[in-house]
């Protein structure tokens, strides 16, 4: 997408007047960008919302991807997709804690991962911290 060219990010978008619900909009969006369809998610719940600097407001929806899901890519929005090892992602010396940058009077932690030689940040990044978290794996 023009706005976040080349960033990492977890599949997602607008909320739509035809989606039933959050949960529906992110099921949508996965299925419009990566492919996979809602029957080959297993949804968890959504996790505590994020706020961007830019004014937007994330509610991450988490699921369970059944093996194997099919990804076709549409290619006006994603470059590419990749996976990364759990032990990866919460291997301390793969992430960095680079303190909090304030924005607008608003105070936003810059975490980063750096795994699979790819670097996440901004808001991907405190989704997953989170989610680590909630999982008790971080």
């Amino acid at each position: 997408m023009p706005r976040h060219a080349g960033q990492i990010s977890f599949p997602g978008g607008r909320h739509e007047h035809d989606d039933s619900g959050l949960i529906a909009t992110a099921l949508r969006e996965i299925n419009e960008e990566l492919g996979v369809a809602a029957g080959d998610i297993d949804v968890m719940g959504k996790i505590d919302d994020v706020r961007t600097p830019v004014g937007f407001v994330i509610t991450p929806v988490v699921g369970w991807l059944r093996d194997p899901a099919a990804f076709t890519i549409d290619e006006r929005e994603v470059v590419e997709y990749f996976k990364i090892d759990l032990e990866e992602l919460t291997d301390p010396a793969n992430f960095k804690h680079r303190g909090a940058r304030e924005i607008k009077g608003v105070s936003y932690p810059v975490p980063e991962y750096h795994v699979g030689g790819k670097l996440i940040w901004g808001a991907t990044a405190r989704i997953t911290q989170r989610l680590l978290q909630i999982a008790e794996l971080a």
